[in-house]
């Protein structure tokens, strides 16, 4: 049996989208494209996600309401979809990043790492 060498990163990274999502949104209103660039861009490369994989994220978090979106426009013609964090998504991510905080904790103890 082959195994992929990137399946274990890419199993990691499913679980940290919507962490990271709303992290990023934490600090500005953001579009798609400079979500996908901040997340390659602050990995140094070794996390990146294509535009196709995180808007089923985005759509996902915009209908429970924990993110809300606007379009502002561009140029003469061109319009951007931002999406803002709301006072319930602030709830989700504090958290989940308690919930990643908590089971981190408990790997590293596992792996004798505290």
């Amino acid at each position: 049996m082959s195994v992929n060498p990137n399946q274990n990163q890419d199993n990691f990274k499913r679980g940290t989208i919507e962490l990271l999502v709303l992290y990023l949104l934490t600090k500005e209103d953001l579009y798609g494209y400079q979500l996908t660039h901040a997340f390659e861009e602050k990995s140094q490369g070794v996390y990146t996600i294509l535009e196709g994989s995180l808007y089923p994220v985005l759509y996902r978090l915009s209908e429970a309401g924990y993110v809300s979106e606007y379009t502002k426009k561009v140029g003469v013609r061109r319009t951007r979809k931002y999406y803002h964090l709301e006072p319930k998504g602030w709830e989700y991510y504090e958290k989940i990043r308690s919930d990643y905080d908590t089971i981190t904790l408990a790997i590293n103890r596992i792996m004798d790492n505290a």
